[in-house]
């Protein structure tokens, strides 16, 4: 009588194996499998990280490539208003010449050639006209180890295959539990959380080692530009308003020049850092004259179930 009642119930679990038991076991391989993803994770990120040479410092939009995709534009904005290239409607006020300025960037250069042309100045227009040189800058600083590129996050996303064998395994359980009319409740909890820990495992950071440490030796070299300092950009040469806006963003471009930043339909404040402490100083972008840049290159700143009575629920 004793032998049936077992043998009745063992046929009642999920491919014969009990929910908390199972459970128990797909924690435990779960957590495996998230060691070794991020042991994989850590050696890639080795691979990419060797002991690059010294080269030179990056420009200013160089500089800002390393925050995000829209601010080179910003900071190309900025560098050719301090230079007295355009002015606060952001309309040229000299003919684009392209060996004029040579201080001025790459995407600086191309920014003055586009708003040579007619049309409506806005950031949409500005990020097209802009986006041939800005994918070249972003190849040229993934070549040199700023950035990841397409190589490193191919070889970061073998890092999910662990894990997603695992959930793989829960998905087939779950799918057999719910058609014995299981309860599954705890399983589908561990998979989501298998599944968050499955994303962030793979995910590919913006920048390498050096980025970062560039980045950070920038935020130190150039402490004077922070605006709770309130500098005053003109005194720091014709560069330092492109550099600003790489380490703060938009916030800056609205305190320099709000009419400029209101013409080109620049969101205001988007992208800034540094608390929201406001940029402002004595100086202005106003007139062409004045100098609002630095020639500094480099810039910055400015992841139980116990015992028989949870049965099924643990994981069918």
């Amino acid at each position: 009588m004793v032998h049936g009642t077992v043998t009745a119930a063992a046929a009642t679990n999920t491919w014969g194996i009990s929910g908390p038991a199972f459970l128990l076991f797909y924690v435990i391989v779960g957590l495996i499998a998230v060691a070794v993803g991020y042991a994989i994770r850590a050696s890639v990120l080795r691979r990419t990280d060797p002991a690059w040479a010294p080269e030179r410092p990056l420009t200013p939009s160089e500089t800002a490539l390393l925050v995000d995709d829209r601010r080179p534009v910003l900071a190309g904005l900025a560098q050719l208003r301090g230079h007295g290239v355009i002015d606060s409607t952001g309309r040229p006020v000299q003919p684009y010449h392209p060996t004029a300025i040579p201080e001025l960037d790459p995407i600086a250069r191309t920014l003055w050639a586009t708003l040579s042309t007619p049309g409506r100045l806005n950031m949409t227009s500005m990020l097209v006209g802009t986006g041939g040189v800005v994918e070249r800058m972003r190849k040229d600083l993934t070549d040199r180890g700023y950035l990841f590129g397409d190589p490193q996050r191919k070889a970061l996303r073998t890092t999910r295959f662990p894990l997603y064998a695992v959930l793989l395994l829960g998905l087939a359980r779950l799918i057999s539990g719910v058609a014995t009319h299981h309860s599954v409740g705890f399983l589908v909890v561990v998979m989501i959380v298998l599944s968050v820990i499955t994303v962030l495992v793979g995910r590919a950071p913006r920048l390498t080692r050096r980025g970062r440490e560039t980045l950070e030796a920038a935020r130190t070299g150039n402490r004077h530009l922070r605006p709770a300092n309130a500098p005053a950009y003109a005194a720091y040469g014709a560069g330092s308003a492109a550099l600003a806006v790489a380490l703060y963003g938009s916030l800056v471009l609205w305190t320099l020049d709000p009419a400029l930043a209101g013409a080109a339909e620049v969101a205001a404040g988007g992208g800034s850092a540094g608390g929201g402490s406001s940029c402002g100083s004595g100086s202005s972008c106003g007139s062409s004259g004045s100098s609002c840049s630095s020639g500094s290159s480099c810039s910055s700143g400015g992841s139980s179930c116990g015992g028989g009575g949870c049965g099924g629920g643990c994981g069918g």
